[in-house]
């Protein structure tokens, strides 16, 4: 069978548009300060995966154990966590000195930091939390870095009954500030500040946000 000139340009024309759509929708590799800038960005979603992993305690036979082994995979062993709870006075929303305005804890190390966490979530008798991190500012420094991103939290007692209400729902906002370094090839996060501006219930029902009797 022969095929026309014509023919044969038309079928070169389209393969070669085929080819310059799929260049164009391609996935983009990142160069090296963008592939250490999404590194970086994705250890304050590690953060939030780890406490998430902690705050619930429905589907999670130990959410402390499970919170931290992901804590363990973004930052350092002994990082160093600080926390300004709403009222606690701070100089900065990003970084806050803690010699001008001291935080309200200070928890050395990772492994108590979990437990920390699992404290709050568990003394106050919540079944479920969801963090989710927007604003996220990265910028780096040879094998070191700093990242700011803000926060919106839900923490949630479970109700009663299939497709009832939450007994609570309390609502955190705030910046979180972390220093990270990379070493042998991977970026941790040496500390962590948490300013937090509100942390109130915006739904309750039943016994609503109380705690539970110890």
């Amino acid at each position: 069978m022969k095929i026309g000139h014509s023919t044969m340009q038309r079928s070169l024309v389209l393969a070669a548009g085929l080819c310059a759509a799929q260049w164009a929708f391609a996935e983009p590799e990142l160069e090296g300060g963008q592939k250490a800038e999404a590194a970086i960005a994705d250890i304050v979603m590690c953060y939030a995966r780890g406490t998430d992993a902690i705050g619930d305690s429905k589907t999670n036979t130990d959410p402390r154990g499970a919170g931290l082994a992901i804590y363990r995979t973004c930052f350092a062993d002994d990082a160093v966590f600080r926390a300004w709870f709403p009222q606690q006075p701070f100089n900065s929303q990003t970084f806050p000195n803690p010699s001008i305005q001291p935080p309200t804890s200070t928890i050395n190390g990772v492994s108590a930091w979990a437990d920390f966490v699992s404290g709050v979530f568990r003394g106050n008798g919540y079944n479920f939390t969801q963090h989710m991190i927007t604003n996220v500012k990265v910028n780096v420094h040879g094998s070191k870095g700093t990242l700011t991103a803000y926060l919106n939290a839900s923490h949630v007692i479970a109700g009663e009954g299939i497709g009832g209400p939450s007994k609570c729902v309390a609502i955190a906002n705030g910046t979180y500030s972390l220093n990270v370094e990379k070493n042998r090839g991977r970026w941790r996060a040496k500390s962590l500040d948490l300013t937090l501006l509100t942390f109130n219930p915006v739904f309750e029902s039943g016994t609503g946000c109380a705690p539970p009797a110890p």
